[in-house]
């Protein structure tokens, strides 16, 4: 028997293979597509992170620098936002939130994943123009941080604020309030068409010293959108004050550098005297005890060397006068005295290297713990205290005559002249400490 295909079976067959390829297709398209959407949002996102990422680190070397090469500059310091869009910074408002100064900074002009330049906002105790003093381990940040879900982070009110944030705003949208962010020229200084509102929370309008601060985005609402697309990265009174305690600590030693060589008179690469000249000695401390050294006014009395002790405060007044241009002076005219640092700092100097030796060759040196197996003879030993720890407290002159309230673990068993830059004893600690040699 002789078969005879049917044609409108095999049309149909055909149209069957047709659209199954056409819904394969379609699917295949719909993946690619949603691949590729995934892999550009996966770039952006990497973008914006570098950037905040960048910024960040721009500020703290910012903070960490300031001083160095003018004495009304400040170490800890941050410069205000740019509040025109030309990338310097300028006068701080009450509540400093502008644009990064990308140009004050040093570095390129970020731009987030959306091709959006950053959003900065700095604490008004950090804040360069104008200053408020005194900035040093024990100043506050005054920023509040919420997370996605509202909870608290910071709280600028309650002692642990933020020192400074930086915000990419992302692309435009419409915030909860009804406002369409537009970002043409006429509106492109205004917060609100960059910065969005969510949980009660609006990152356009934050207060310094108040619950009013800042949200964590993305942030969706109960169908998945994303109503705040604000990324945020924050700095913390510890980030800035970790790389800054130790700069202060290695300008110290340079300073007492300059006493025992003459000013202008060393290499501070290898620490020595290029000539002669200078007592070749140090200063005896005040006592540590001695309520003359505290404050940040004008020290023109008091806060004198006691010769019964090697290890205190760094004097005003040591057995020999500094140098008129000593960063160590009691002028509040220097940032060193003007910030309170010198209730900060603990100076430590060698029997063998007070004023009436020369060239340290007298008897006893200081011991400094460089690791668990490790030590040094020095010459002299530098601490800065850093913030203030569990258990700790500035609050009162008692508190600050009272070195357990700066020092912690063998730094503050000053009478046996030894001294650690790390935990022997798993206790918290956070001194930073520097010697000669």
């Amino acid at each position: 028997m002789k078969h005879h295909s049917n044609p409108k079976f095999n049309q149909r067959g055909a149209s069957l293979i047709v659209l199954v390829l056409v819904l394969v297709l379609g699917g295949l398209a719909v993946i690619f597509s949603s691949l590729d959407g995934q892999s550009i949002r996966a770039e952006r996102d990497k973008k914006t992170h570098d950037a905040l990422s960048e910024a960040k680190l721009a500020l703290i070397g910012y903070a960490t620098r300031s001083g160095l090469a003018t004495g009304a500059a400040r170490p800890g310091e941050l410069p205000c936002p740019d509040a025109n869009n030309d990338g310097s910074s300028d006068v701080c408002a009450v509540n400093a939130l502008g644009r990064l100064p990308w140009r004050t900074l040093g570095i390129n002009d970020l731009r987030d994943g959306d091709g959006e330049r950053l959003w900065y906002a700095v604490s008004t105790t950090f804040k360069n123009n104008p200053r408020i003093y005194p900035l040093n381990s024990d100043t506050l940040g005054t920023i509040t941080l919420r997370d996605a879900a509202g909870s608290l982070l910071y709280n600028g009110v309650a002692n642990n604020g933020l020192v400074a944030v930086i915000v990419s705003p992302g692309a435009p949208m419409t915030r909860q309030d009804g406002v369409h962010q537009v970002r043409d020229v006429a509106n492109i200084n205004n917060a609100i068409n960059y910065l969005d509102i969510a949980l009660g929370e609006d990152n356009q309008n934050f207060l310094n010293g108040n619950l009013n601060g800042f949200v964590l985005g993305p942030i969706k609402d109960a169908t998945g959108d994303i109503i705040l697309n604000d990324k945020i990265v924050s700095i913390s009174r510890h980030e800035i004050m970790v790389p800054v305690e130790r700069r202060v600590a290695a300008t110290v030693i340079n300073s007492l550098l300059d006493y025992f060589c003459g000013s202008g008179n060393v290499n501070y690469d290898t620490n020595n005297c290029l000539a002669a000249g200078g007592p070749r000695s140090y200063p005896h401390p005040a006592n540590f005890a001695d309520s003359t050294c505290l404050g940040i006014g004008n020290l023109a009395a008091g806060c004198a060397s006691d010769l019964m002790v090697n290890h205190g405060r760094l004097p005003a007044n040591p057995n020999l006068s500094w140098d008129t241009t000593s960063l160590l002076l009691g002028s509040n005219g220097n940032w060193f005295q003007r910030n309170g640092w010198r209730e900060q700092v603990h100076y430590a100097v060698a029997p063998a290297c007070v004023i009436g030796t020369t060239d340290c060759d007298g008897l006893g040196f200081q011991t400094l713990n460089i690791s668990l197996l490790n030590t040094i003879d020095a010459n002299l030993v530098v601490a800065v205290g850093g913030e203030a720890l569990t258990g700790q407290s500035r609050a009162s002159v008692a508190d600050k005559l009272n070195e357990a309230n700066y020092l912690e673990d063998e730094n503050l068993t000053t009478a046996d002249d030894i001294y650690t830059n790390l935990s022997l004893m798993g206790n918290l600690f956070n001194d930073r400490v520097v010697s000669l040699p």
